[in-house]
């Protein structure tokens, strides 16, 4: 893991994050695995990316203040359906699966929850909050923020290194792209050369 520069210094941070924060030193391994792993906070105190794990952990969901989800699983039901807001969204990870219908009604969704009065939190999660939701996310990102792809994927990168959209996912979201702009702007080599490990 990469050392991190906090803005505002530990105070600031724990102001903002007491739950992430321990008084006790963390040294070996397996005291590291006892510590809760929160989703990624794509935008700052808005909009978070994360596993399907951490969307059914309340005391996760409580410190976050989330007030919507997107759960993009085929499978796993809403955790905390008479709570919270939900987007289902039953997609599989794979090259057949289609996201035509599911990136705008995400984006949507997404951006209805920030903009309430008061403004909601987000979840975006799959399985693994790799690729569905990366997908999902990275469509809201271009839209309401009017990224091209590529700039929204570096932005979604550097907040959760773990991104990984699977090539058809990518191929859609040119698509999108294109839908959104007018234009391609970005080019699958593009992506491929920003991140030869996809």
């Amino acid at each position: 893991m990469d050392p991190v520069i906090l803005l505002g210094g530990f105070s600031a941070f724990s102001a903002l994050y007491p739950f992430l924060c321990t008084p006790r030193m963390v040294l070996l391994e397996p005291e590291r695995h006892t510590l809760a792993i929160y989703p990624s906070e794509i935008l700052e105190g808005a909009l978070y990316q994360g596993s399907v794990s951490q969307s059914s952990d309340y005391r996760i969901i409580k410190n976050l203040h989330i007030t919507h989800v997107v759960n993009a699983t085929p499978n796993c039901p809403d955790a905390f359906p008479n709570t919270l807001s939900y987007l289902r969204l039953r997609l599989s990870d794979d090259t057949q699966q289609d996201l035509v219908e599911a990136l705008p009604l995400a984006s949507r969704f997404i951006n209805t929850a920030l903009r309430a009065e008061p403004a909601g939190r987000v979840l975006v999660h799959c399985s693994l909050g790799r690729s569905r939701s990366s997908a999902l996310t990275l469509a809201f990102l271009m839209e309401h923020r009017h990224w091209p792809l590529l700039h929204a994927l570096r932005w979604l990168k550097e907040r959760r290194a773990c991104t990984a959209p699977n090539i058809n996912f990518l191929q859609q979201l040119l698509t999108y792209e294109e839908q959104l702009f007018g234009s391609r702007l970005t080019s699958l080599e593009d992506i491929r050369e920003e991140f030869s490990g996809m």
